[in-house]
């Protein structure tokens, strides 16, 4: 994992243009505007204890919606000690103070017996790995020039080895998360990413069988759909293969499958379907999860830089400005509704080539 050197200049650089990093074919002046205005609506909504919850200081911390909250303030170029100003870097630190707290009171389970519309949908025990990638992030964003190691090692390293074993001891026979999960392969992309963060930070991951999570996605292919189901079952107008697929593309592509033959034709197959196929007409309408997909997406063909990611991102760009509340808020409402779920995950999309985030390596 890199370890990131924000400067001042850089930041100040930032500040005149928090998207400084996109390309031309990637920036546009809609994206820069609905990226700061839903990052002030993601500042009002944080409540007093640094968390979020799945609505505006609705009070219910999520630790989910506050990992995903966090994600956003670092791609957009702030850690908890530096940034565009000094709102959102105190929001940042509020964000780990929280779950940093949650891990300490923690016997396994961040969540602490809490239930939640998250829960219901992505999995019991995904809280954690939401939570890892988290705090994986903010590791991996501090200057490599601070001696940090007495700070890590008494709070940072040992918050995150805890969850990483929390989720190691949860994974399947078959290498899967998903007991206790509604659909696709969500829950077993999010543990994977989350373990794969933790191991570049230098977190021992005990016990827990990667290989077999590739082989478990593998099975999920479809030769004659060309995408992801779950047990490999399914066609393209079931609406939880979207989900299946997405999870499955940024597994493979973050674990350097992403030039197989399988991969290529999914990748293809999901853009046409959100685009012009089956999903067109639901997709980023009513369901929280959409959003979650369109990141992880948007995560695995970032890195590519290539004909897909020029077909992608315009796209799910310009959906997704054309989706956002006056407000600077996105509003689901079924499965994963409210609005601070798909608010987060629309913004962490739209910075995405800031290429800011150690995960997206």
């Amino acid at each position: 994992m890199r370890v990131h050197t924000l400067s001042i200049a850089i930041l100040s650089m930032a500040a005149c243009c928090s998207l400084c990093a996109f390309s031309f074919d990637e920036a546009s002046d809609a994206q820069r505007k609905s990226l700061e205005k839903g990052v002030q609506w993601l500042l009002k909504a944080q409540n007093k204890d640094g968390s979020w919850g799945l609505d505006s200081k609705d009070g219910q911390a999520d630790p989910t919606c506050t990992a995903l909250a966090g994600l956003v303030l670092l791609s957009d170029g702030n850690t908890e000690r530096d940034g565009l100003s000094n709102e959102k870097v105190k929001a940042i630190r509020g964000a780990v103070e929280f779950i940093l707290s949650r891990a300490r009171k923690a016997k396994d389970d961040i969540s602490l017996t809490q239930t939640s519309l998250i829960q219901g949908k992505l999995g019991h025990t995904v809280h954690n790995h939401f939570a890892v990638v988290f705090l994986t992030q903010v590791y991996g964003m501090r200057s490599g020039d601070l001696d940090m190691s007495a700070e890590v090692n008494a709070v940072l390293k040992p918050a995150i080895q805890k969850l990483t074993d929390f989720i190691a001891r949860t994974q399947e026979t078959d290498g899967s998360w998903h007991k206790n999960t509604f659909g696709s392969l969500k829950a077993t992309c999010m543990a994977w990413l989350a373990l794969r963060a933790a191991g570049s930070t230098g977190v021992p991951i005990n016990g827990a069988k990667l290989d077999k999570t590739l082989q478990f996605i593998k099975k999920s292919y479809s030769s004659s759909t060309k995408l992801f189901h779950l047990d490999g079952r399914g066609g393209n107008g079931d609406y939880q293969t979207l989900y299946a697929t997405s999870s499955a593309i940024r597994v493979l592509q973050g674990s350097g499958l992403g030039n197989e033959n399988m991969t290529l034709n999914a990748i293809d197959e999901f853009i046409k379907q959100c685009r012009e196929g089956h999903w067109k007409q639901m997709f980023l309408s009513v369901e929280g999860e959409d959003y979650l997909a369109a990141m992880m997406m948007t995560h695995a063909l970032v890195t590519e830089n290539g004909e897909r990611w020029k077909k992608w991102f315009p796209f799910i760009r310009d959906s997704l400005v054309k989706r956002q509340n006056a407000d600077g808020s996105w509003t689901t409402t079924a499965c994963i509704s409210g609005r601070t779920f798909a608010t987060a995950c629309a913004l962490v999309c739209l910075a995405t080539p800031n290429r800011l985030l150690p995960i997206q390596e």
